[in-house]
């Protein structure tokens, strides 16, 4: 498949209808079955196996698809059990019994078996919210304790020796109080813009732009982490797209930013542009120290940060939501995003967005 293909929409998944076929195939052929055995002239017999299999189906796959077999059950019992066969004929007293006797039997197990799948998959969400509630603990505590304790060193130090320092030190102090202000002023944004996110609540404002300004826009805002390294090259036939270009912006920001942390400081950083069919595909390349082959898709995760000992700063910072971030503006774009290692070293990760 061609990775600047994006995903096609969201439909009713598949997987939902097969409870419904199955259980109305496993019906049609139960019905054949008994036909064929000759118990059409023993109605209390032939109706037993269809009791069965709508207490299975309600078993398997809950209450829906237990009641459409059910119904299935009866028509099939009027079809070929009740004489005469292979024709439908007015429904008899018991074979109403037998309908209600049947629905009974789908609604009540079918009732508990939603139960308990419910159950179950709330068990499952709630050790999934406590997992990503303690690893976000575990990295939010980490860094936030970095950046606090270098405000609180400073503003302490001024504090108690204010008066002793000279100009020199105590705007130095200053500047690193201010920088590690900054930095927590970024990680909470992060985290609220995550969970902004994840809960659906950010609006796209579409209008038909041109990704040329947006990424002149991402290279702006990061100009001094980028040090005039960032080489762009667009395309110039480049056609506007329907596009959030504040939001887009900031993904292509977060991108830039951390590929500018896993390069060294006069490592260039190349951006391309172009159209491929329906999309356009942007690409951004940098010649850092590369991510490992099975790390290609869990750098897009939440809270992941790739440790490596020959990074440009030694130990990577930030709180590892900035590519989470960008992912989930790019798809809320209906694009795609992906990694790929570089040929001879580093990475390039590229997004696709439809042109309509």
């Amino acid at each position: 498949m061609d990775p600047s293909k994006g995903r096609a929409p969201k439909a009713f998944p598949r997987t939902r209808w097969l409870p419904y076929v199955l259980s109305v195939v496993c019906i049609v052929l139960l019905g054949f079955a008994l036909y064929y055995i000759g118990l059409a002239d023993k109605r209390v017999a032939a109706a037993v196996p269809f009791l069965f299999a709508v207490f299975l189906v309600a078993l398997a796959w809950g209450q829906a698809p237990a009641i459409v077999a059910a119904v299935a059950s009866s028509v099939m019992f009027n079809y070929l059990i009740v004489p005469p066969p292979n024709a439908f004929s007015v429904p008899t007293i018991e074979e109403i019994v037998l309908f209600i006797g049947l629905l009974g039997v789908a609604c009540g197990l079918g009732m508990v078996t939603d139960r308990m799948h419910a159950v179950r998959e709330e068990a499952k969400e709630l050790a999934a919210s406590e997992r990503l509630q303690k690893t976000l603990l575990n990295c939010i505590s980490h860094d936030l304790r970095t950046p606090l304790t270098a405000v609180m060193g400073s503003l302490s130090t001024l504090l108690a020796e204010g008066d002793q320092l000279d100009e020199t030190v105590r705007q130095e102090l200053i500047g690193i109080a201010y920088a590690g202000t900054k930095r927590l002023d970024r990680l909470m944004a992060q985290v609220l813009e995550m969970t902004r996110l994840e809960a659906g609540a950010v609006q796209l404002r579409r209008e038909p732009g041109h990704l040329a300004n947006v990424v002149r826009t991402a290279a702006t805002q990061l100009h001094e982490g980028l040090n005039g390294r960032c080489q762009v090259q667009l395309a110039d036939d480049l056609p506007a797209i329907p596009m959030d270009s504040t939001l887009l912006s900031h993904a292509l920001t977060n991108i830039l930013d951390n590929a500018a942390k896993y390069s060294l400081p006069d490592a260039p950083i190349e951006v391309e542009a172009y159209q491929n069919r329906q999309r356009v595909v942007v690409s951004i390349a940098d010649r850092g120290v590369g991510v490992p082959p099975g790390d290609l898709d869990r750098i897009f995760g939440k809270f992941y940060r790739l440790r490596h000992t020959n990074t440009a700063r030694g130990v990577v910072d930030g709180s590892g939501l900035g590519l989470a971030i960008a992912k989930g503006i790019v798809e809320a774009h209906g694009g795609r995003i992906w990694a790929e290692q570089r040929e001879g070293g580093g990475t390039v990760v590229k997004l696709s967005l439809p042109l309509g």
